[in-house]
């Protein structure tokens, strides 16, 4: 079994305009990793305190995508077929996942004692404007790379600090 890591090209002036609104979320929230992702877990933009590379940021977006998929499953199950947001809180760091339909969803890492309120407002904020940039979006695949099942569990165990 393999898995397709897809990165895509986007029209520059909808990629300049998504960068823009990661940013100053970033910037507003001080946030450790902002990253916008389709449902897939394919990241679009990523900015935040520290490189994309610290947070493994392509690992990070398939988290983001399966947590929140699973989430919606569950959601479907209790018949509770309306999850917009989902929230982790851990020790050190909090988790906002916040879906832009039709098929995008927002992860915001916070450090743990930052303001989740004046978080959640910005995240709205900036969802409003993410929405309105990917109304029209469309993706084109520009390079696969293939990595198989057991390599991906081995790295995934490194960054949540798993069995080795």
């Amino acid at each position: 079994m393999e898995l397709d890591l897809v990165e895509y090209e986007i029209d520059r002036d909808i990629a300049a305009g998504l960068s823009s609104s990661i940013k100053k979320l970033s910037q507003r929230t001080q946030a450790e990793l902002v990253v916008l992702t389709d449902d897939a877990g394919r990241i679009i933009a990523v900015d935040g305190k520290k490189p994309p590379e610290d947070f493994k940021g392509e690992f990070i977006a398939s988290l983001i995508s399966g947590v929140f998929g699973a989430a919606v499953e569950m959601g479907k199950i209790l018949s509770l077929e309306d999850l917009e947001i989902l929230q982790y809180e851990s020790r050190n760091m909090d988790v906002i996942i916040r879906a832009i339909p039709p098929r995008f969803l927002l992860g915001v890492l916070i450090k743990k004692g930052t303001s989740l309120g004046t978080t959640r407002l910005f995240i709205k904020e900036s969802t409003e404007e993410l929405s309105r940039l990917l109304r029209n979006f469309k993706l084109v695949p520009v390079k696969v790379l293939k990595i198989d099942a057991k390599t991906l569990e081995e790295r995934l165990n490194q960054i949540l600090g798993g069995r080795k």
